[in-house]
C-alpha cells in the first residue's frame, strides 16, 4: 500500500465503511502519523559525508594487449 501516506483523512474515511468500519472523519484525522515539513529527510551530500569512511571506489576494466590478450585491470 505504496499510496498510503499520500491520502488525506477525506479518502482514507470514504474508504473505511466499505471495509465495514464506521469511524468519523475527525478520528481518522486525529490518528494519522503527521506530515513532516522540510522535505523527504536525508540528502545525497548528508549520506556521502557521514558514511564517506567506508566508502570505497574501484574500477574494474578489461584492456585488449598488443598480442591480442585480455589485461584485466583494477
Amino acid at each position: 500500500m505504496r499510496k498510503a501516506p499520500l491520502w488525506g483523512a477525506p479518502r482514507i474515511h470514504g474508504e473505511l465503511p466499505k471495509l465495514g468500519i464506521e469511524v468519523a472523519q475527525s478520528t481518522v484525522a486525529k490518528y494519522m502519523a503527521k506530515r513532516r515539513l522540510g522535505g523527504s529527510g536525508q540528502t545525497w551530500k548528508t549520506f556521502l559525508r557521514n558514511h564517506a569512511a567506508g566508502i570505497g571506489a574501484m574500477d574494474f576494466l578489461v584492456v585488449p594487449t598488443i598480442n591480442f590478450r585480455l589485461l584485466s585491470v583494477w
